[in-house]
């Protein structure tokens, strides 16, 4: 969650005051001041020296400064900084080498010479390729089509029939519950009481909060000034009851005033009754074969006495007959040929004419 800050606050009045830290204002200024370069001394200056005033030279003439926390200077070609009691050294530019104080570097690279570039490109030919003693033979391609002959099945079963009988089945009951038939039920009187009824109109009178938030006056103009306190004291009049109203106070009593409400529920008369019914005993299922033809009886095949089948055949069309390669001699292929573009001619400098010139 992101920081919340207040920069000002406005009035009803629609007058706006900003926040000021007089704290941060303080250390800016101190910041401001203190990072000043103070120019390059005449004096001389070295690593923990505590020489202070210096004088540092401003066009062409020289002035003495004292230096605060924070001030640099610059003497023969190092640079110090002041931390409010000694110089502190932060860079030397003395160990710079010639080439720090030239104004150019030439290159030289010679004439140099051509080569191919990366984005150079190559176009080979094609080539023949030719192949010795092959050998043929017709056969049959992927779209030949194929004709079928379907036989003719002749099949005679031999059957009997069957006839199925069941006896011994017995239902009973598996389980038992017992159920409430009607109960007597006791009861008793609710306890009441009369309460006050108001039917006047009754008028509240308060005493108003008296906070206050103003920005106070000479030292204290920029400071929010918070005065006040809560309101007290509420009053009420003009109320007036008319008839009371009788209520139940929620206990009970056999001479109670109320309504006659249920406490208990007395002696249940009962009786069993069946939940549950199961098969106590499994039938007996016995098939008899060779039973007369009617109802009830099915007839079933019990085995294949004879099955024929004829007339069964494939054949294959003239549509895709195909000569197929059966052996293969030696391949000889020519020699290709590779052309270089010229595209992207680069040239590139000889190692031997390289060098450096400086100015």
């Amino acid at each position: 969650m992101p920081e919340l800050f207040i920069d000002q606050i406005k009035f009803p009045s629609g007058n706006i005051y900003p926040i000021r830290d007089s704290g941060a204002r303080d250390l800016i200024a101190a910041l401001e001041a203190s990072t000043a370069v103070l120019g390059m001394s005449v004096t001389e200056l070295t690593d923990g020296a505590t020489t202070n005033p210096i004088t540092v030279r401003k066009g062409s003439e020289t002035v003495t400064v004292t230096a605060v926390n924070g001030n640099m200077a610059f003497y023969d070609k190092k640079e110090f900084i002041y931390d409010g009691a000694t110089w502190i050294e932060f860079g030397d530019l003395s160990s710079l080498g010639q080439l720090a104080y030239q104004n150019s570097v030439t290159l030289n690279k010679g004439a140099g010479d051509a080569v191919l570039g990366a984005d150079t490109t190559f176009t080979n030919s094609s080539s023949a390729v030719s192949f010795a003693n092959t050998a043929k033979d017709d056969v049959l391609g992927v779209n030949t089509t194929f004709s079928v002959t379907q036989p003719t099945i002749a099949v005679t079963p031999s059957t009997t029939n069957i006839k199925a009988t069941a006896t011994g089945t017995a239902v009973g009951a598996s389980t038992t519950d017992t159920f409430v038939k009607s109960y007597p039920g006791t009861t008793s009187k609710l306890v009441t009481t009369s309460i006050p009824n108001v039917t006047g109109n009754t008028t509240v009178t308060a005493n108003k909060s008296t906070w206050g938030f103003n920005m106070g006056t000479g030292n204290e103009a920029t400071t929010l000034v918070i005065s006040g306190g809560n309101g007290s004291d509420v009053t009420a009049t003009n109320t007036t009851l008319g008839t009371s109203i009788t209520a139940a106070t929620g206990g009970l009593a056999s001479n109670g005033g109320g309504s006659s409400v249920m406490t208990g529920l007395g002696s249940a008369t009962t009786a069993e009754a069946v939940t549950g019914v199961q098969v106590t005993a499994q039938p007996t299922v016995s098939l008899l074969t060779g039973a007369q033809a009617g109802s009830g009886v099915v007839s079933v095949a019990t085995g294949i006495s004879s099955a024929t089948a004829t007339g069964a055949a494939v054949s294959a069309n003239n549509d895709d007959h195909v000569s197929a390669v059966t052996s293969l001699g030696t391949g000889t292929a020519a020699a290709q040929t590779i052309t270089v573009g010229s595209n992207d001619p680069v040239t590139v400098a000889r190692h031997g004419d390289l060098g450096v010139t400086v100015n």
